[in-house]
């Protein structure tokens, strides 16, 4: 019996790098289809004679679709299992983008952006701090952290991969050659290792031990649970987290400025879409222009891995006042443009922080603000602001350019807002402080 337990605790330790695993690979085939359209919007506008506001709006129809399917992710999680919903819902999302490939009018694009946006909510990046969330107790920031770090790399690598299969052999096989990667990475996790928590292994959270040694003595134990959460606590043998109920943080002011802060994160990642864009508004070659954003996907790499880290050593205050500093020097490196060389290379590396305040750095402020009791429903709920922004940044920034003529104005209004996104932060955690855990 003793064996049979020792076993059991090791299995238990180890199946949660088992999910960081899996979940660093779906991050890694996310960043390959999601962080790589930018190459496709100079070629594709050229050749059909299209404005970029204009075809980017295909993003901004496929983004407030994902914002209404979004508000049914939870049910959708309750009644399907998570390897099945995340299957179909990625082979629908490839197919869409396969499709590009055969596209000549833009209504095209919109009619498939609409498909994309409902299938869109499970194989997005809110979805791996869901499930680490679950299974990680100990280091949840460190795991967020490395995983989200691979969308980046996922991006780094299909990039230049994008670009040199655009110039030899067109934009209509690069559609084609990046849903078919994609999915021969991504799809075997999602068909066999993935799993939601730690429950439907039969296990508990990595750190359970020292979470529930730490908790009061009270919880984990069957006689005395004061309620309902207590004494399914006590069933489990996992400790209770806490945090600020739903009912309080929905009508709290932390979280109508929590919505705005979502908001601009997502409208942050807009930039990250347009680098190749704008590389080749300022002169360079569409091979040299994909350097920006393989730049920025590995800088995004990096400060995913280092925010995870600073939030785990520092805090979540800490983590997100770094950040947006970081933002506010690529966003003004970037204005530059090539005048240093050096500083359009430095700001597109530094760009990568961009992804990153919206992937990790927001779904960890949520965890200072708000702890761990209701997470999941109050992450899901404010990621329907940021993905709006996700939507229409994009095309906010295109339609800059096609008004000016140049990215300076989008550069500009990036950086104003990431000072007014600085002080909401600061009065967010401020008024935090009044919202008692339970």
């Amino acid at each position: 019996m003793a064996e049979i337990t020792k076993g059991t605790e090791k299995e238990k330790k180890h199946y949660a790098w088992v999910i960081l695993v899996a979940c660093c690979v779906f991050c890694f085939g996310f960043g390959m289809t999601a962080n790589s359209m930018g190459q496709f919007f100079v070629p594709v506008t050229r050749e059909l004679g299209l404005g970029m506001g204009q075809f980017t709006m295909y993003m901004t129809f496929s983004g407030l679709i994902q914002v209404a399917s979004m508000t049914m992710l939870n049910k959708m999680l309750d009644k399907v299992k998570l390897r099945v919903l995340l299957t179909c819902c990625f082979v629908v999302r490839l197919s869409c983008t396969a499709l590009m490939g055969t596209f000549h009018h833009l209504w095209q694009w919109y009619a498939v952006g609409v498909v994309m946006g409902v299938v869109g909510p499970p194989v997005h990046l809110v979805m791996p701090p869901i499930i680490l969330s679950n299974w990680f107790v100990k280091k949840r920031g460190f795991a967020i952290g490395i995983a989200m770090m691979f969308s980046g790399l996922g991006g780094a690598v299909m990039n230049p991969g994008l670009a040199w299969i655009i110039e030899n052999f067109g934009w209509r096989t690069a559609y084609v050659a990046n849903s078919l990667i994609a999915g021969a990475v991504v799809l075997p996790f999602f068909m066999f290792v993935i799993l939601l928590k730690p429950s439907d292994k039969g296990l508990k959270p990595y750190g359970y031990e020292e979470a529930a040694a730490a908790a009061p003595e009270s919880q984990g134990k069957p006689e005395g649970a004061e309620d309902a959460k207590d004494a399914k606590s006590a069933a489990t043998g996992a400790p209770q987290e806490r945090g600020v109920p739903w009912n309080t943080a929905v009508r709290s002011v932390s979280f109508i400025l929590m919505v705005v802060i979502f908001a601009v994160s997502g409208f942050f990642g807009g930039y990250t879409q347009v680098l190749s864009a704008y590389g080749v508004s300022i002169g360079l070659s569409i091979t040299a222009a994909a350097v920006l954003p393989s730049l920025c996907m590995v800088g995004n790499a990096l400060t995913k891995l280092t925010m995870g880290a600073v939030n785990d050593r520092y805090g979540g205050k800490v983590m997100m006042y770094s950040g947006l500093g970081v933002v506010l020097i690529a966003m003004l490196l970037l204005l530059n443009g090539a005048n240093p060389p050096a500083g359009l290379y430095i700001g597109a590396f530094l760009a990568g922080i961009f992804l990153t305040v919206m992937s990790v750095s927001s779904p960890l402020m949520v965890h200072t603000v708000y702890g761990a009791r209701d997470y999941t429903r109050i992450f899901v709920t404010l990621s329907l602001a940021q993905n709006l922004l996700v939507a229409m940044g994009a095309s906010i920034i295109g339609f800059m350019f096609d008004f000016t003529g140049d990215y300076t104005l989008s550069f500009i209004t990036g950086a104003a807002v990431t000072v007014v996104t600085a002080a909401l932060t600061y009065f967010a955690f401020r008024t935090s402080k009044k919202l008692a855990w339970e």
